[in-house]
Formats: structure tokens, sequence, C-alpha cells
């Protein structure tokens, strides 16, 4: 048997399923702390059955060696490892050359055992694995720091280790198993024993009297002989009575089967009538109801119409108001076009100066030319030099010109540039107010929107909540005529019944007689027929009138005297006879015996007064009532046929066995009638109430409905004020959206012309400085010249006195142009002005007329819709009196009706009085039929009580007899006979024979019980012998090897184990002595550490070579040891490989060389452990997944 594979899933630190492949020889496992190492440990230990989390390093919870998750890895649900065991050897007791054992726990607490893929349990594991080593408890498996318990524990607690070795642990099993079952035997025999005493004292007494119950069975059978003779003659005289009355009875009852067909004829009548006469009630509510609405609807238009008039009269305004403004919008257009007209003409005025002003420079400048040419032709330097001033003071007029010009053009500009910045600050405010507007405005639309969304919303609800509203009002309308309609026929009903009860409809005379003359005080003491006196649960009335039969009609009175009194009146009147019932008389009995089924007592099923109880008990307290037929003959036949059955339906089984049956007369609706009437009058009271409530509930929909029609209006007026306010919100920011988009218009064309005129400063700058440099330079050269001329004399020629004077008229002329140029680009700005104020006129323009029309176009549509209400209106005027006129035939009609039910009463009552009549005819013969129907109830019952036998069956069993008065002594000298025998316990003779039965049969019982106490007791002898023969010597081979393993390992000294207590070898604890090499050690803690380990190797060690272990795991036990003891350790270790895998946890690198493969446990990503194989022959590294 070896350990060939380990697979781990979800275990502790093994998210990721793992397979660890074990060899032959010693697998290393190797790894940093905290890499998981142990968890391959606790894996096996878990998979074999460990059930405590605790040995598991838990912290109490078995949900811990599920893998928890980590930051990048979430918690798994489960945790699984399954163990490959190579069982060729067939090791391990099942027949399969490889086991698998697999444990699955998920995190909802749910477990899982499997052995080759079967789901087995626990004890199976425990079972399979019992002296192998290798279990929950075996030895295979050294946890970390646990191999120096050996030593540490105390001497009783180490028994288990050296047990499991020993091979005793499945005696211990079966011998614990054995010992149970015997606690069980003992505490059955002691019970038995108890039982067998118990019976032993009745066997005597029972023998006793089953011997004088057979004596008294011999004389019974003789008196019922005798008796049944004496019954069945009575029952025979009784026969012949009832017959006669039955005959008598039927054709009374088909007269008054008769009348009651022609009463129900009437009944339907007045029912059809009053349903008729309801129907028209109905049609009256619902024409009220119509007109009710259609009032609602008016009102609601009215509101309606009103506020479609002022919303028309509002628009009409705003008409009013954008006329005015466009009024005033033309005058100021007129006077715009004036100015304009001005500012036009001015400008072509000024440009008809500038072109006469050109011509005339052009002309002079012609005449300049001129004269300079003369003087270059006349030769003299002073006609040149002149020539050549006239053409430099050109040129410097020209240049001064320019650059007045410039100067003008650049101061134009930069007054422009004033303008157009300021302009810019004044429209930058003006934007600003207008986006503020702009924003209210869109506050003020996104404000009215929300009220007319708020309203359309308050609409809808109101809507919604008025229909339902008016749906409840129908509705409660509709439990209102049904409610009186209910209350209509309920009362009709009463009436009917209270008329039956005055007269006592259904009595016979005699009754009636006594109860008229107890309401006139001529009798005292008179309480009342029986069905006046009690109330029976609703669903048994049919029953307990067929139980009291003609018993319903007798007279319960005080006492006995008054009952005399009744009595002496009924003959004296020749009224007839009745029944009376004193309460000091009469005396009551009941039913105790056991019932099935729905069987039940009729005294138990009615409700009277504590007084009268006696009287009940008297009349029902022996009468079982079942629900039908069938079950009554299984109650009477448990019963002996003792008792009257009755069933729901009227059914019924006499004692003695005869049945009564069929449909049930009408007479014995008395009490059914009585039960109906207080039924009905707590239901009249229940239908006030109901009527009552719907009333109510009615006017309270009623109003509901009104105030919502009434918030509904308003709402909707509310609604219409709102989306007035909407639309003008609407226009107000259409009409501020287009001045900001003006606005933005005007800033853009400001900038671009701010822009320009600064353009225009610095270029006018540039030509004014260029003018006067020009400027400069001529007039130097004319300096020059004037110099030169002034050398040439003072006097003057022709040629330059009319250069000077056609040089001053240029240089005028050219100042006079340049301040007309000026002047037309003043008045051309103006006009530009001018121009936009006239685009803003029209666009406003514009938006009035839209408004106008917009305003127009509402007015011609509230007005339809005023016309279409009020076409509505006059329909509904005409709905009002076509169901006024409904109402008025309706209420005519219903009159008719009700007429007509009133002549059908008047002809009911003189039915009912002849039916009445015959009632009491039927009475008195039901009551002679009812004296011999008891009669013969009570033979029978008498028949069937004492000897469970029927009519036909007791005449088998009759005697001859010559007289009944012989017949009636032989029966009295029977019964003494019985008399003197006392007291008799029939069913002893059966208790005897039951009692003796089960004596023998007890004290059998007890015989096996003992016999197998015998046979556990002598097995749990031979157990604990052969427990203690395996386990002395196992216990001497490994104190054996102890020994010796010591003296290797420690490389001398000596060492033993033995028994704390010889004389008790399965119980006793184990003792360890040892002395290493130099030391005299008297107490095993005086050891290092190092030693107590290797003391606890070694007693291992012991224990695997007298009981090797397939394969052990040793979690670092070597780690207290030095360098030299390790060395030593894992020289053993390998000696011990030719029987035992070994799976060893280290961070010692001599075991490390040991080792043929080493698996290195890693934690690449944190809390997840990898495992890297690592062949240490081939030297071949790889990654486990």
């Amino acid at each position: 048997m070896r350990l060939k594979e380990l697979e781990i899933q979800g275990f502790k630190s093994f998210p990721d399923k793992t397979k660890i492949t074990i060899g032959e020889g010693i697998t290393g496992v190797v790894g940093p702390n905290g890499s998981g190492k142990s968890n391959i440990s606790d894996s096996i230990r878990w998979v074999l059955g460990e059930t405590s989390s605790k040995q598991l390093r838990g912290s109490g919870k078995m949900e811990d060696v599920i893998f928890g998750g980590t930051q990048s890895r979430g918690a798994m649900g489960f945790a699984s490892v399954a163990l490959t065991i190579d069982n060729r050897d067939h090791g391990l007791d099942m027949d399969a050359d490889e086991v698998t054992i697999g444990r699955r726990y998920y995190r909802s607490g749910e477990s899982e055992y499997s052995i080759n893929g079967q789901n087995v349990r626990l004890k199976d594991v425990y079972e399979l694995l019992l002296d192998t080593g290798i279990g929950r408890d075996g030895y295979a498996i050294v946890g970390q720091g646990r191999i120096a318990e050996i030593v540490g524990a105390k001497s009783a607690e180490r028994r288990e280790i050296f047990e499991e070795a020993s091979g005793i642990a499945k005696y211990r099993y079966r011998k614990n198993e054995a010992e149970r079952r015997l606690e069980a035997a003992e505490g059955n025999l002691e019970r038995l024993r108890d039982i067998l005493g118990e019976l032993e004292k009745r066997v005597g007494p029972l023998k006793r009297d089953s011997e004088k119950a057979q004596q008294f069975l011999e004389l019974s059978e003789r008196r019922k002989s005798l008796e049944v003779t004496l019954w069945v003659d009575a029952i025979r005289r009784a026969n012949d009575t009832v017959r006669d009355q039955q005959r008598k009875f039927e054709a009374a009852q088909a007269d008054y089967e008769r009348l009651s067909r022609q009463l129900d004829e009437f009944d339907e009548k007045s029912a059809a009538l009053r349903e008729e006469a309801q129907q028209l009630v109905l049609q009256v509510e619902q024409a009220n109801a119509d007109i009710r609405a259609v009032t609602e609807a008016n009102a609601g238009s009215e509101s309606e119409i009103a506020v479609l008039k002022n919303e028309s009269e509002h628009s009409r305004f705003r008409i009013d108001e954008a006329t005015g403004e466009l009024e005033r919008a033309g005058q100021g257009r007129q006077s715009i076009e004036t100015e304009a007209a001005g500012h036009k003409a001015a400008i072509e005025k000024l440009h008809g100066e500038v072109a006469a002003l050109d011509a005339r420079v052009a002309e002079l400048r012609t005449e300049l030319r001129a004269l300079e040419e003369k003087a270059a032709a006349s030769g003299q330097r002073r006609d040149v030099i002149d020539a050549a001033i006239a053409r430099l003071q050109d040129t410097a007029t020209a240049a001064k010109v320019r650059a007045a010009s410039a100067q003008s053009a650049k101061e134009a500009a930069a007054q422009r540039l004033d303008e157009a910045k300021q302009q810019a600050v004044e429209l930058e405010n003006s934007a600003a107010a207008a986006e503020e507007e702009k924003r209210r405005a869109e506050r003020r639309l996104k404000d009215t929107e929300e009220a007319v969304t708020r309203n359309d919303n308050i609409k809808a609800g109101l809507k919604l909540k008025l229909e339902s509203r008016r749906r409840q009002q129908a509705e409660a309308a509709d439990a209102l005529q049904k409610a009186d309609k209910e209350r209509s026929n309920t009362s009709q009903r009463i009436h009917i019944l209270e008329d039956l009860e005055r007269n006592m409809d259904g009595y016979q005379q005699s009754v009636k007689a006594v109860m008229r003359a107890a309401a006139g005080r001529r009798l005292r003491g008179i309480i009342g027929p029986v069905a006046g006196i009690l109330t029976v649960e609703k669903g048994y009335e049919t029953a307990i009138e067929t139980a009291l039969g003609f018993a319903l009609q007798n007279i319960v009175v005080e006492d006995q005297g008054c009952a005399r009194a009744a009595i002496g009146f009924l003959k004296d009147e020749r009224a007839g006879r009745a029944t009376f019932l004193p309460l000091d008389t009469v005396q009551g009995s009941r039913f105790t015996g056991r019932l099935t089924g729905t069987a039940e007592v009729a005294a138990d099923l009615v409700k009277c007064d504590p007084r009268y109880q006696h009287i009940i008990d008297n009349l029902l307290g022996r009468i079982i009532v079942v629900e039908d037929l069938s079950e009554a003959s299984t109650v009477a036949k448990n019963l002996g046929y003792r008792n009257r059955i009755v069933t729901l339906d009227g059914q019924v089984i006499n004692a003695g066995g005869s049945f009564t049956g069929g449909s049930t007369a009408r007479s014995v609706g008395v009490f059914s009638r009585k039960q109906e009437l207080d039924e009905l009058r707590t239901r009249l009271v229940k239908l006030e109430k109901k009527r009552a409530d719907a009333e109510k509930e009615l006017e309270a929909r009623k109003a509901e409905v009104d105030n919502l029609t009434a918030q509904l209006s308003g709402a909707e007026a509310e609604g219409m004020n709102a989306s007035s306010e909407r639309l003008r919100a609407s226009l107000e920011l259409d009409r501020l959206t287009a001045a900001v988009a003006q606005h933005e218009e005007n800033t853009r064309s400001l900038a671009a012309e701010i822009e320009a005129q600064q353009a225009a400063v610095t270029q006018n700058e540039t030509a004014c400085a260029e003018a006067k440099a020009a400027q400069g330079k001529a007039e130097a050269e004319l300096n020059t010249y004037n110099a030169e001329l002034a050398e040439l004399g003072e006097s003057t020629g022709s040629l330059t006195a009319e250069r000077e004077c056609i040089t001053n008229e240029l240089s005028e002329n050219q100042m006079q142009r340049l301040a007309n140029e000026k002047d037309v680009s003043l008045h051309e700005a103006a006009l530009e002005g001018l121009q936009s104020r006239t685009g803003e006129a029209e666009a406003r323009a514009r938006e009035l007329n839209a408004a106008i029309e917009a305003a127009k176009a509402k007015i011609e549509a509230n007005a339809l819709k005023i016309a279409e209400i009020e076409r509505t209106r006059g329909e509904n005027k005409e709905k009002i009196a076509a169901a006024e006129e409904t109402i008025r035939t309706a209420n005519a009609a219903r009159m008719e009706k009700e007429a007509a039910v009133a002549r059908l009463g008047q002809e009911n009552r003189a039915l009912t009085d002849e039916r009445e009549r015959m009632s009491g005819e039927m009475a008195r013969l039901a009551e002679r039929r009812t004296a011999a129907e008891n009669e013969l109830n009570d033979t029978n019952t008498k028949l069937w009580e004492e000897y469970q036998l029927t009519a036909g069956e007791a005449k088998e069993l009759c005697v001859e007899f010559e007289s009944l008065t012989e017949l009636r002594r032989s029966v009295a000298e029977v019964r003494g006979k019985i008399r003197g025998l006392g007291n008799v316990n029939v069913g002893a003779i059966e208790e005897y024979k039951e009692v003796k039965e089960r004596y023998d049969f007890l004290k059998a019982q007890v015989t096996d019980v003992e016999k197998a106490k015998s046979e556990l007791t002598r097995m749990i002898a031979e157990l604990c012998s052969e427990m203690e023969e395996l386990f002395t010597t196992s216990f001497k081979q490994i104190n054996t090897h102890f020994q010796q393993i010591f003296k290797e390992l420690f490389g001398g000294g000596h060492a033993r184990l033995y028994l704390s207590d010889e004389a008790n070898v399965l119980e006793s604890g184990i003792e360890i002595e040892v002395s290493p090499p130099g030391k005299v050690i008297k107490n095993l803690s005086a050891l290092s550490g190092g030693e107590q380990a290797l003391v606890a190797i070694s007693i291992y060690f012991a224990i695997l070579n007298v009981n090797p272990a397939p394969f052990c795991f040793l979690d670092e036990i070597e780690a207290a040891l030095d360098d030299v003891n390790v060395a030593r350790y894992a020289q053993y270790l390998r000696r011990m490989t030719d029987n035992t895998q070994f799976i060893v946890i280290t961070h010692r690198r001599g075991t490390m060389e040991a080792a043929d493969v080493l698996y290195g446990v890693t934690m690449q990503e944190d809390g997840v452990s990898k495992i890297l194989r690592l062949d240490l022959d081939k030297v071949n590294a790889e990654l486990i997944t």
C-alpha cells in the first residue's frame, strides 16, 4: 500500500487545483516560513477525517480551511482534497487496486466524503483505515510541533499512538460497540422483569373471576330468550297502531302540501312584483344620479366659460397694447426718415462743392505748370527760380494739405475711435442688461412652463382621483341600492314569519290553546314549547327537529302543579291533548360512550338556559347525530344498536336497528322557522347598519366628487392663466434673444470698426509725418530759392506775382475741399446711426405683429370652445328633462306594483289560516303516531341495547309460552338468580386469556435477553484477552527497537519504555526512561529541546519498525536537532524507506540531501501557494499546477 497522489483545490492557501505525485523513498517539501508547507500536511489529515478545525490550526470553524481570498482574488466557495492510494497489496479492505479518498466542504456547512467517487459516511472512512496507522488518530501524520508531545504528554495520553501501532484499535472499537449493546440489553432485561412481576400478581385473581363470569353467561342466555319473546310480542302490537295512524296522517299531509304549494305560488308572485318595484326604484335612483352628473357637468362648464372669456379679454388687451406700440413706432420712423433726408441732401451738396473744388484745383495746377514752362522758356534766372519756387510751393501746399488731411483724418479717426469705444462700453452694458433680461425671461419662461406642467400634473391627478371617486360613488350607490333591496326582502320575510309565529303555525291546536290561555293569564307557570327554549347550531336544524319529533311541541312548565292545571284546562275546554315537561320532575340522562367520525350527542348541538338543561338531556341526551345514513349505520353498529341515530337530512336508525326516513314533513319546520326568524332579525340589524354605512359612504363620495370638481375647475382656470403667462414669457424671450443677437452683431461691428479706426489712426499718423517731411523739404528748398532770389534783387517779376496768386488760391481750394470731405463723413456717420435705429424698429414691429396674430387666433379658438360648451349645456338640459320624466313614470308604475303586492298579501293570509288549521290536524295525528312509534322504538331500543338484536333476528330466538303472565314470571325468576351472583366481570374470561399469553411470552423473552447478555459478556472478555496479548507483544517489540535506536541516534546511553500499571495492561499509562551518554536523567523535562525531540523520534522510529505505516507525513520534526543529529536522523530515515514512504516538510539541509524528490512551496502571488518539483536524480525543476 503506497501513497500515489494528492490533489488539493480551494484548501487554505491552495486556491488552484494542485496535484502532487508521491514516489518511493523520501519526498521533501521545502519553502520559506508562511509559504503554505504545513497546509499540505493539514490537507492529508483533513481528508482522512479530521473534524476539529483547531487540530488544523484553525480558529474553531471548519470554514477556515476554505481559501479566504486575497486582494486580487476572491474567496472560494468550497475546499476539496483527494488522496489516491496504491492498494495492489489490498492493505485496505477493498476489492480495488487503487483507492481514492476524497472530501469536500462548502461554505454553507455541507460536507461530503467519497471513496472511489462514491459518497460515503465519515464512519466508513474511519473503519476503512482502522489499524493501518494512517487514520485520523493514527501515527502516520506528525504535525508541526507534535513530535515533542510524545515525550511531553502524560503517560496515559501516550497510549493512543501505541494502541494504533499494536493493531488493537479495531478490537477496542468492537469492544466499545459490544459494551454499548450490553448496556442496552441490561436495561431491557430490567424492564422486562418489572413487567413480569406485575403480571404474576394478576393471573390468580383473574382465573377466579373468569369462572364466575362463565356461570353468569349461561344464566344470561336463558334470560335473553325469555325477554326477547316478551318484547317481540310488544313490537307486534305497536306496529299495528303505527300503521293505522300513518294512513290518517298522510291524508292530512296531502291537504297541507296542496295549501303550501298555493302559498308558494303567492310568495313567488309577490317576490316578482317586489323585484319589479325594486327595479323601478333603481331606475329612479339612476335617473337622479344622471341628473346630478349632468348638473355637476354644467356647473363645471360655467367656470370653464368664465375662464375662456377672461382669457379672450386678456388677448384683446394685448392686441391694443401692441397696436399702440406700433403706432408710436410709426411716428418715430417718420422723424428718422426726415432727418435722414436732410443728411442725404447735405452730403449731395458737399459732394457737388468737392467736385467744383477738384475742377478748380486742376485748372490752377494747369495754370501753374504753364507758368513754369513759361519761366523755363524765358531763360532768366529769376524766372527759373520763380518757376522752381512755384513748383515747390505747390509741392509744399500739397504736402501741407496732405498733412492737414492726415491730421484731420487722424483726429476724426481718434474721435470715432473714442466714440466707438464709448459705444462699445455702452453696448456692452446694454448687452449685459439685455442678457440679464434674457436670463430673467428664461427663468420666467421656465417658471411658467413648470407652472403649466405642475398644473397639468395636478389636473391629471385630479381627473384620475375624480374618476376614481365617481366610480366609488357609483359603487356606493349600487351598494346602497343592494342594501335597500336586501333590507326590503329581509323585512318582507320577517313579516311573513312573524305572522306565522304569532299564529303558531305548525303547532297542534292544544298547544295553541294553552299558550293563548297563558297569554290571557288564565294559566300560570307556562314557559312555552320546547322549540322556544333552545337554539340549534347552524346546519343541524333538520336533524334536531327530527330527533325531537312531536316532542318539539311539548310544553315546558315550572312544576307539576302547573302541568296538572294545564291538563285540566284542556279537558274542560275539549281542546285536545298535550305533553307537559315540569322542571321539578323531568330527569335527564346523557350518552357517555366513545364516538367516532362526525358523530355527536344531539344535546351538545343545542344551547339553552342552564335551568332547562335537564329537559334537553331528557329529550336529546341519548340521541346521536351523524352526517349521513352510511355513517349512521356504522355508528349504530359500533354502539350495538342501543341508541337512536339521526342524520343531518332527517333519516333515522332507531334503537334496535329499524330505519325511518324519506322526505321531511312541512310541520317539522316549526323549529326551523324560529331559527330563521332569529337569524333574519340579526341580519336585518346588520343590513340596517350596512345601509346606513352605504348611505354615509355615498354622501362622503358625493362630497369628495363635488370638492374634486371644484378643484379641477380652479386648476383648469389656473392652467389657462399659466398658459397665457407662458406665451407672454415665450414672446418676450424671443424678443430678448433677438436683441441679444443684435447686440452681439453690433459688438462685432464695433470691434471691427475700432480695429479699423486704430489702423486708420496709425496710418494717418504715418501719412501726416510723411506729408510734414515733404512739406519741410519743400520749404527748405523754397528758403534756398528765396535766398537766391533775394540776392538777385527785390524786384518781382510778373510771373512771380501770378504764381503767388495761383498758389494761394490752390492752397485755399485744397483746404476747403478737405473741410468738405470731413463734413461728408460726419453726415454719413449720422446717416448710418439712423439706418441702425430703423432696423431695430422694423424687427420690433414684426414681433408685435406676430403677437397680435397669435392673440387673434386665441380669441377665435376660445370663441369656438365657448360655443361648443354652450351647445353641450343645452343638450344636458334636455337630458335632465328626460330623466325627470323617467322618474315620474317609474314612480307611478312602482305604486301600482306595491298595490298589487298588498292585494296578494290579503289572499296569502286567508290561505295561511286554512293551512294552519290543517297543520293542527296533522299535529294531533302526528302526536298519536309518535306515541305509537315511541313505544315501538323503546321496545326495539331495549331489544338492541340488551341483546343487539333486530326485530327480525329476535323472532328466531322466541320460545313458546302459555300466557303473557307466565312468561313475565319466568323472566323475573332468572333475573333473581343473576342478581344472586353479585358483581360479575364478564371481561375477565378474555382478560385472563390475554394476561396468561402475555405472561408466557415475556417469560420467554427474559430468557432470550439473559442469553444475549451472557454472549456479549463472553465476547468482551475474549476481545480484552486478545487486545492484551497483542498490546503486550507489540509493546515489548517497540521497547526493544526503542533501546537500539536510542543508542544509535544518541551515540550511546540507554533508554526503555515501561507500563505504569503492569497489572492493567489495557488501561495502564506508558512511561519513558532515558539516560543520554554521560547523563543521569530523573525527569524528561530536564532534557534539552533537541534531546526531547530526538527521544520522541527514537520512539516514533521504533513504532514504525514494529508496525510500518504505508506512508508518513513528518512536518519539521527534526527542527530542534543540531546538524549532527539531523544527519543521523536523515540516515535512519533513508534506512526505513523499504517499508514506508516518507513525505517530510523541512528547513534542514541534511534532510533535504536525503530526499529523492524536493517540492518547493512558494508564494509568487500574495496569499496563494504554488509548488515547484525538483527531481534530484535528474536535477530538473518544473512548476506544478
